[in-house]
């Protein structure tokens, strides 16, 4: 499951789909690289008793982005169990809702519908929800003693190897 080891060239033009698809690569790549190398252990790991446990908060980014598949593309997943296959299978989920992004026009995305509110909803909505979450899993894993590797979120590249 490499579809988000390194972030994704930039797009050739500017337009809403590409702004949309860029932000898709931005929350893939953290995405990736938050739950990259979690061990069971780690999926289980929770800092409270009343906060989601680093799997939970796996799934739950798979159920942000499966929701705006569902209702705004009228595509289907089936929900993942827990721990590394809601990882895979977020990963897929979040590429998918890109390649079909990138091919509507601009005035296909107005038409966009979550919850019956319009497109923008999308991205203040479950979109920035899933960042805030891949942030949150970032730091329990902190928590848990096993810190993530190294990638660059800025420049979108990997953690650089250790010679």
């Amino acid at each position: 499951m490499d579809e988000y080891y390194r972030i994704p060239d930039y797009p050739d033009h500017l337009s809403g789909a590409t702004m949309l698809a860029r932000m898709l690569d931005g929350l893939g790549f953290r995405f990736y690289w938050a739950t990259e190398g979690l061990r069971p252990e780690d999926y289980k790991f929770r800092p409270a008793a009343d906060v989601m446990s680093i799997g939970e908060l796996t799934l739950h980014v798979w159920d942000l982005v499966a929701w705006v598949s569902a209702s705004s593309l009228e595509k289907q997943y089936e929900k993942p169990k827990e721990g590394q296959a809601a990882r895979d299978e977020a990963l897929k989920v979040i590429e998918d809702l890109r390649d079909t992004f990138l091919a509507m026009s601009d005035a296909d995305l107005t038409k966009l519908r979550i919850r019956d509110k319009p497109f923008w909803h999308i991205i203040n909505g479950p979109f920035s929800d899933a960042l805030t979450h891949t942030g949150q899993i970032n730091s329990f894993r902190r928590l848990a003693g096993n810190p993530i590797a190294g990638a660059n979120v800025f420049l979108g590249e990997p953690p650089k190897k250790k010679a």
